[in-house]
Parts: structure tokens; C-alpha cells; sequence
């Protein structure tokens, strides 16, 4: 073991275009093009293993706040994200054999995966978008994504629950906009030190700070709370002792590390 002990600094930002986390290509789907192709969800979750964090819809901060951390990303438009690793490249959620942790919550932006809506602003429309090379697409096993050229129960449930996390991603965005304007988040970093040896800093989050929520007036505390944000913010405040939790989970490799 080497005397001097690692520093990793990794700032999380929001997916940057021209393509979300995850996708490298995305395309229509299509029967005339995909007519064959099945979804298996059985081959687990690598492609989200180097995932430090993965945005967040407005309705899962309650499930998140069990497992994750939830912070907010910096600059000028913010918005909640599960943090799952201590180190960027690293979801410490994913497993060797690309399964997810058991007894974890796995966020809807991974479950979503490998369906996208997408926005086509010159034709002023949505569509259906897919990334093709997904391991989940296959051709000879899994559930089939159309029937006699329809779409199968299969692909109309995984559109269904695409428009929902898409609805939720844009109120959680609303929410943390809302958090921001009134002076509630602040950024912050966090220095940690394993016992073991090693140490990691992550930067570039913003947190909800409690003393900043008593000042909020009345009039807006009551507006909040008919929006239903009171529970996300308590939520968020609550993640905050899975700290530990992912301390623990990333001891281990920042002790090789070491």
C-alpha cells in the first residue's frame, strides 16, 4: 500500500447534449424497422455502471431518499439527482455482473432505458425514440415489441412509463427551479476520508439548506404545501443520511485505491 492516499475530485453536472445519459444514438421506433426486435430486461443494468448520478423525477424523492442521496445540480437551471457513486465513472449500485444492488430502488430514468420521448421542434411533434444498440434489444428473446405491426402490450407499458417519468422530470424541475429562486439551495461540496485510507471530494451539488426553509414566508410555505412539494423537501432532507450508506459501499475500492 502506497503512503500517499488518493484524491478524487468529481463534480456532477446535468446530462449534456446533444444526447441524454445513456444514448449514444437514437432513432424512431419504427415497425416497418424494428418489427422483429424483443425487450429483455434480464440482462440487467451495465450500461448504467458508470453512472456517478441519474436524474430525478418529482414523484420518486420518497423511494430515492431511502437508498440515495438526492442533490441538486448547479447553474442556472437545477435539478434533483440521485447520487450513486462517490467517484465519477462509478455507480456503486451496479454490480459486477451488471445486476442492481438487492433491496435498492433503481430510479425511473435507468428503468426507462432504452425508450426516449423525443422532441422534434421543426416538426413541433413527439415521437417515440429508442437507443437501437441497446443489450436489451434482441432478436430472439425477450417480449416483443409489436404484433402483427401494432405495438405490443409490452412496448405500449414502456411508453406509458416513459410519459410519466417525463412528467415527473418536468415538475421536478419546476420544484427545484421554485427551491433556487426563493435562496434555499446552496452549493456545497463534500470531503470525505476513509478510515482505511483514501479520501474523495465531490463538488458542483447544491443541497437544501433547513434553516433557509424557516424564513420562507407563510403565504409561499402554504402555496408549496397545495403543490405537494412539502414531502419531496422533506425527502430530500431525510437523503441525506445515505451519506453513510454510500460511504460504506465505497470503502472498499477507495482502499485498493490506497
Amino acid at each position: 500500500m502506497s503512503d500517499a492516499t488518493p484524491t478524487v475530485t468529481a463534480a456532477l453536472e446535468a446530462p449534456r447534449p446533444p444526447l441524454p445519459l445513456f444514448y449514444k444514438r437514437v432513432v424512431g421506433v419504427n415497425p416497418g424497422l424494428h418489427g422483429d426486435i424483443r425487450l429483455d430486461r434480464g440482462v440487467g443494468y451495465a450500461f448504467s455502471a458508470e453512472a456517478q448520478s441519474v436524474p430525478l423525477g418529482l414523484g420518486e424523492f420518497e423511494a430515492a431518499a431511502q437508498h440515495f442521496p438526492i442533490v441538486f445540480t448547479t447553474g442556472p437551471n437545477p435539478m434533483p439527482v440521485a447520487l450513486l457513486g462517490l467517484r465519477q465513472g462509478h455507480n456503486l449500485f451496479v454490480q459486477p455482473d451488471g445486476t442492481w444492488r438487492p433491496n435498492s430502488y433503481i430510479p425511473a430514468y435507468i428503468r426507462a432505458f432504452p425508450f426516449i420521448f423525443v422532441e422534434d421542434a421543426a416538426a413541433n411533434t413527439t415521437y417515440v425514440g429508442m437507443e437501437p444498440d441497446a443489450a436489451c434489444l434482441r432478436h430472439n428473446v425477450g417480449m416483443k415489441l409489436f404484433e402483427d405491426g401494432k405495438p405490443s402490450a409490452t412496448l405500449n407499458e414502456a411508453i406509458g412509463f416513459c410519459s410519466s417519468y417525463r412528467d415527473n422530470l418536468t415538475a421536478a424541475g419546476v420544484f427545484a427551479h421554485a427551491l433556487d429562486e426563493a435562496g434555499l439551495l446552496a452549493e456545497e461540496e463534500a470531503n470525505i476520508n476513509f478510515t482505511a485510507g483514501g479520501n474523495t471530494r465531490i463538488r458542483g451539488f447544491k443541497l437544501l439548506l433547513a434553516d433557509r426553509l424557516d424564513k420562507l414566508s407563510d403565504a409561499t410555505f402554504l402555496e408549496w404545501r397545495h403543490k405537494g412539494w412539502l414531502a419531496a423537501i422533506f425527502a430530500h432532507l431525510h437523503s441525506a443520511g445515505r451519506w453513510g450508506h454510500l460511504i460504506e459501499l465505497g470503502a472498499p475500492e477507495m482502499t485498493k485505491a490506497a
